[in-house]
């Protein structure tokens, strides 16, 4: 219901117009704040008219359900009208307090908003308000009121154990070391409790105060206790860890191996520590002394993989994931993650096998279908490539496979098919419509040349304006025609739109470097573009060549071989061997051209560099 206000100087207590209203938290900051005199006596004389109408009234619900008493939620609000207490315990002094209590909280009274709702607490043995008491004690500080109502909790839900970490919370903020360690052993000692859980949660609770090293004697006497347990060597470890003692965590762990040996959860810990503090040779030592002494650890050996693989140590992480295969035919993760390195490492027969195994355990998995297509294109199995496309049903890759559709023609010389399907597709978007003429760009660049390929980037930018993508586009493609004045003109425009895209001041600059003698202009360019991308290979090869033309063929040299080193590309290589030529290093630069010839046989920039020097 909507909000009812009520102004005791206009409308008094006891007016025959009182059944109109329903009690609403909103009026509150209407009443007078003192509880003396004739306030206090008009406030207890209207909440006891209103707890009157309530048992009488059918259509203002103010009170919700109580939860159940093994369920106790801590509400993190401070203002929970929702906790007001039930029905059956509304007394005009209990809901006196009550109000009080929320009163307070409003107006930034603290202490006496604790102290009045942990007066309702008491007088309703309402679990509710005991609960907002504690939040309201903790807010404002009160911590011995705060470890009251926990006593009162234990009281009220004899078989939660909330109300044992509440107090734990509270010892904590106390300082109170024996008092803590008591309350531990009430916890761990009930016949229902859970040690492994309950014994993280505390060691989570004293790892969250400012010097949690204070605390490792109390998790040592609980250790001495429950010394059978491997679960308190795990705690112990992790507020070790918390405490920066981490030899005091490692002996914790170890002997946690003694309790459970084998035990997994000691080695993600231990494991997780490691990758933490970055010594990647204690990590791998110790992942893979653990995974030798116990080969059955299946969340470790996955674990180590995913990281393996995040180091970019492809063979390394695909020989766990093939162990998990063998071990487990099943797992889902270990059969995706071995097709997808077998691919990315070149062994295609491999791959396939995996990705097929993989649609066997998930048969809705499309992009598998993809992954499966681009193997079979880039082993001229087109056919098999249009197959697996076909099968893609998915919304998620509908559109990717159709677009791959029309590369996989293209690639089996079937341009006019390419065309013809890319002209038929149905964007759903303005990215999709880019994408799909970016694909007719790419096949008609291809197939009728360059000219066809600005002709359409041309209409393009009529239908789909000041686009980056297309005007890149279009840059790259006015470069190769050598119409300088309209790719400075596209990339002047990009670098406008967007003044961090590096690509544009790259290839900008190096245009004019290669093609005018512009070259401190360029220079200047491909240095901001070094600047956003400084271990973009193309980007090195760029300040190479300007360093090239500038003379300075020793800052050339070092640019274009960190270039190639990261990545092998036939035009890197080509200028890289030009510098060496020049040098007087020949043999070395014929090595180099051979290495860019294996890698891009038809690339123009290479073949016209050979018949320069080695016609």
């Amino acid at each position: 219901m909507g909000s009812v206000y009520f102004n005791p100087f206009v409308r008094p207590p006891g007016s025959t117009r009182l059944a109109a209203w329903c009690y609403s938290p909103e009026i509150v900051w209407l009443w007078p704040f003192s509880t003396s005199g004739y306030y206090r006596v008009w406030i207890m004389r209207y909440i006891t008219a209103i707890v009157l109408f309530i048992s009488a009234a059918t259509g203002c619900a103010v009170v919700p359900a109580q939860q159940s008493n093994n369920e106790l939620v801590v509400q993190d609000q401070i203002h929970d009208e929702k906790a007001l207490p039930s029905e059956s315990n509304q007394t005009s002094e209990l809901i006196f307090q009550y109000l009080l209590g929320d009163i307070a909280s409003r107006r930034g009274d603290g202490s006496r908003a604790a102290e009045s709702m942990a007066n309702a607490a008491q007088i309703s043995a309402d679990p509710q308000v005991a609960v907002r008491a504690y939040r309201l004690s903790m807010h404002a500080g009160d911590f011995e009121r705060a470890l009251k109502m926990t006593g009162l909790l234990r009281r009220l839900l004899p078989e939660s154990d909330q109300p044992y970490f509440m107090a734990l919370r509270v010892l904590a903020k106390l300082g109170r070391h024996d008092a803590f360690f008591d309350q531990m052993v009430l916890l761990l000692d009930r016949p229902s409790s859970s040690i492994g859980p309950h014994l993280r949660r505390a060691s989570q609770i004293l790892g969250e105060e400012p010097d949690p090293v204070v605390w490792m004697p109390v998790m040592e006497r609980l250790v001495e206790r429950y010394h059978r347990d491997p679960q308190v060597y795990l705690a112990q470890a992790w507020l070790a860890y918390r405490a920066e003692r981490p030899e005091i965590a490692d002996t914790a762990l170890n002997q946690a191996l003694v309790v459970r040996p084998g035990w997994e959860k000691v080695a993600m810990m231990r494991l997780s520590h490691l990758k933490q503090s970055d010594n990647r040779k204690q990590l791998t030592d110790y992942a893979e002394t653990f995974l030798r002494d116990y080969p059955d650890s299946s969340e470790l050996r996955i674990t180590w993989a995913r990281l393996l693989a995040e180091w970019n140590e492809f063979e390394k992480a695909l020989s766990q994931f093939t162990k998990l295969v063998e071990h487990d035919p099943e797992n889902k993760e270990a059969v995706y993650a071995a097709a997808v390195l077998n691919m990315e490492l070149g062994n295609d027969p491999m791959a396939t096998r995996m990705f097929v195994r993989y649609l066997e355990l998930d048969p809705e998995h499309d992009q598998s279908r993809l992954f499966l297509a681009r193997i079979a294109a880039g082993q001229d199995r087109f056919d098999d490539a249009l197959s697996w496309l076909s099968a893609v049903t998915s919304a998620e890759y509908i559109f990717d496979a159709q677009l791959r559709t029309a590369f996989v023609l293209a690639d089996a010389k079937r341009a006019d098919e390419a065309l013809a399907h890319l002209i038929q597709m149905v964007p759903d978007s303005v990215p999709e419509q880019v994408r799909i003429y970016l694909a007719q760009e790419r096949i008609l660049r291809q197939s009728e040349g360059l000219e066809a390929a600005l002709e359409l980037l041309d209409a393009a930018l009529i239908d789909v304006p000041g686009h980056g993508d297309l005007l890149y586009a279009r840059g790259l493609v006015t470069a190769q025609l050598k119409l300088i004045d309209k790719h400075e003109a596209d990339m002047r425009r990009l670098i406008e739109l967007e003044p961090d895209n590096a690509h544009a001041y790259n290839a900008l600059g190096y245009t004019l470097a290669d093609q005018t003698d512009r070259l401190d202009e360029a220079l200047v360019l491909i240095e901001r573009a070094l600047v956003l991308l400084p271990e973009d290979p193309f980007i090195l090869d760029s300040m190479g060549w300007v360093h090239y033309r500038l003379g300075n063929n020793d800052l050339a040299r070092e640019y274009l071989q960190k270039a190639i080193d990261l990545r092998l590309d036939a035009e890197i290589a080509a200028h890289l061997g030009e510098v060496l030529w020049m040098e007087g290093e020949r043999d070395q630069a014929r090595t180099v051209w051979q290495r860019g010839h294996e890698d891009d046989p038809n690339n123009s920039v290479l073949r016209e560099t050979l018949r320069k020097f080695e016609p």
